[in-house]
């Protein structure tokens, strides 16, 4: 299963329709870590799956999202009401509560990956306005859940593979 993630696009469409019109015949689903600052009407809201931001003014979005896609399920979450810039441990509560053992994230606009306790905390960094580098980045997930190996391959926004932050995880 092939899953696309982006995060803090901040109004920016551009990259999302991109990144969907280059993977929509390879990806199964799409999440969005919020702070899109999107209405919730916008057609990309028909494939990607979000949640409510600290800069999303929207109120149809929800705080956290249980993704759940061929009996995978996913916990989805901005991140700002969830401490992410001190620790992974309001998550990691709210991840072990539901099940789930990949945990999907924003806020920080720096993309990393961290495994505690066998759950991966997943941050796909901003789309349009990164922290820690001069272009943004998004997420492809692979997941194989026979081998339970997850394949992160990150992208900068021009669609060039970051080999620095992709790796592979057992869970």
């Amino acid at each position: 299963m092939k899953l696309i993630i982006v995060s803090d696009n901040h109004g920016d469409t551009y990259y999302m329709e991109e990144i969907l019109s280059i993977y929509e015949n390879e990806v199964d689903s799409w999440i969005h870590c919020g702070d899109s600052e999107m209405k919730e009407n916008h057609p990309l809201w028909q494939n990607y799956k979000t949640v409510i931001g600290n800069m999303d003014y929207a109120t149809g979005f929800e705080l956290e999202r249980l993704v759940e896609f061929n009996e995978n399920k996913f916990l989805v979450v901005h991140g700002h009401k969830h401490a992410v810039k001190q620790s992974n441990e309001e998550m990691k509560k709210r991840a072990k509560e539901e099940g789930v053992d990949i945990v999907f994230f924003g806020h920080t606009h720096i993309p990393s990956v961290e495994q505690e306790d066998g759950i991966l905390f997943i941050n796909p960094g901003s789309l349009t306005q990164p922290r820690d580098r001069n272009v943004g980045t998004y997420l492809l997930m692979d997941l194989d859940r026979d081998s339970e190996e997850v394949s992160l391959v990150f992208y900068d926004q021009n669609h060039n593979k970051l080999e620095e932050l992709s790796a592979s995880y057992s869970l």
